[in-house]
């Protein structure tokens, strides 16, 4: 009996594509997402984030102690202390984390040839390995639907200091399926982090 071939990094993330955004929707999104953050030590905050992905714009406000308006590369401080350079790395934080795995399709995305493979609270998964400058990222895909399942990333291939992040849940944006709810936690350890809940994600009316 021949075994069948691995899938490539390729057919995995089209797979989760297909899962996530079938219709293709996250290019063009429109809409207000209303989070609620709770950390480790008790604190609990809220955020929002309003996104036009079609002209590359978003409003973020930190729960009122920072707010930002970000076009392109051109920063707006609305509120707080901090400069432009907070502003864009809280947009690249929100957007990418609430933006995969759309997110992977970007320009320079470096994937591992080789898939893994994982099982996820007794779901098998492949999982994609992608390298960036600072860290390298594992994501676990759903072997049958290509549903997210988890992510995590390590500063080095010695996976000796990183994060794991467990999904559980889904909203809808349009077609879009995002995760929910997203459980924070430290390597090495297992230490509990925080978690964070997008409580509604409500389209911009055209």
């Amino acid at each position: 009996m021949v075994s069948a071939a691995p899938p490539t990094a390729e057919t995995v993330l089209n797979r989760a594509i297909a899962y996530h955004d079938p219709e293709g929707v996250w290019p063009t999104l429109s809409a207000t997402f209303h989070f609620n953050e709770t950390r480790a030590d008790g604190r609990t905050s809220e955020s929002t984030m309003e996104l036009d992905n079609s002209r590359s714009f978003m409003r973020v406000d930190m729960g009122g102690k920072e707010s930002y308006e970000i076009t392109g590369e051109a920063c707006i401080i609305l509120s707080g202390d901090k400069d432009e350079k907070r502003g864009l790395m809280i947009r690249n934080y929100f957007l990418y984390l609430w933006g995969l795995p759309m997110k992977l399709l970007d320009p320079g995305t470096q994937f591992t040839p080789e898939v893994g493979s994982s099982e996820i609270d007794g779901n098998p998964c492949d999982v994609l390995r992608v390298i960036y400058e600072k860290d390298t990222w594992y994501f676990h895909i759903d072997r049958e639907n290509g549903r997210m399942r988890q992510y995590e990333f390590y500063k080095d291939d010695t996976k000796a200091a990183g994060e794991i992040i467990t999904l559980e849940g889904e909203i809808r944006a349009d077609s879009i399926r995002i995760p929910q709810k997203r459980n924070w936690y430290k390597i090495p350890g297992n230490e509990y982090l925080g978690t964070d809940i997008l409580e509604a994600a409500e389209l911009a009316k055209r």
